[in-house]
């Protein structure tokens, strides 16, 4: 059975990072949802609606179960809100890989989340959106399949060990 993995979290909290480790170690794939939310809406915007969320949520399921129809285990990130976990757990429960299936907010403190965000090339700096975005995850109630992994001291390598030891 194939293995999904969905993230969720702020820029700079290493969702692209570990997905893309965590996908190469598996001889997975990995949807980056940054590619959808591009066609969707005006990255100018800070916050776009549930219904471009819902879009992204069901572009990334579709692309997901091309991977899984192959046995490849598939991470899925983006920085979703509750409404789009919702749809992803719901769409993804329906499928015979239900079992199989973690739901990860990589979260780590603000100094930490900014220091990660300059490192990034120069037009992918997202400088005070970490905090906004930060402040809208940290505003919702997240559903109870969600689990939490503070990265801020953990490397790629023990955050995906820490991935690794949450129960569905």
């Amino acid at each position: 059975m194939s293995e999904v993995l969905i993230l969720t979290g702020a820029c700079g909290a290493g969702k692209t990072t570990v997905a893309k480790e965590w996908a190469r170690r598996k001889n997975g794939a990995i949807v980056e949802c940054d590619y959808f939310t591009e066609w969707i809406f005006d990255k100018n915007f800070v916050r776009f609606s549930y219904e471009e969320e819902l879009l992204t949520a069901r572009i990334s399921v579709s692309a997901a179960k091309e991977y899984l129809k192959l046995s490849m285990p598939v991470a899925v990130e983006n920085v979703w809100t509750p409404v789009g976990l919702d749809l992803l757990h719901k769409e993804f429960s329906e499928l015979e890989y239900a079992d199989k299936i973690k739901f990860v907010w990589l979260k780590c403190d603000t100094e930490e989340n900014h220091r990660r965000d300059e490192l990034r090339v120069p037009e992918n700096i997202m400088g005070e959106r970490v905090d906004i975005v930060n402040e809208q995850l940290n505003g919702y109630i997240w559903p109870a399949f969600l689990h939490i992994i503070d990265t801020t001291l953990l490397d790629v390598n023990h955050t995906i060990k820490a991935i690794e030891k949450l129960t569905v």
